[in-house]
């Protein structure tokens, strides 16, 4: 079962920085109506993920229902695009 779901994750498809780019845009309403107060895309290997990702910033104490991936129609087909939560305050003006 375990090389089962090994050789899934192997499988799927890394979404390049367009793809996640569109990700972001098709689905960045839906995370700021979720508590993200800034949302962006970055590549996936600081954050230990495979390809690009999409990242949402939410604030430090908020509760949040986010997805763990964004789906995205692109050159490959259907990519899962994955979605990074991230702590931060947001910006304010001094």
């Amino acid at each position: 079962m375990a090389k089962r779901r090994a050789m899934a994750k192997m499988a799927q498809k890394m979404a390049s920085e367009a793809e996640a780019d569109q990700a972001r845009r098709q689905h960045g309403g839906d995370l700021m109506r979720r508590g993200a107060h800034a949302i962006g895309v970055e590549d996936g290997r600081g954050y230990g993920k495979s390809g690009w990702v999409v990242v949402a910033h939410v604030a430090p104490k908020a509760k949040v229902d986010l997805p763990a991936t964004l789906p995205c129609a692109g050159a490959q087909g259907q990519v899962d695009v994955p979605v990074v939560p991230v702590r931060s305050e947001p910006f304010q003006l001094e």
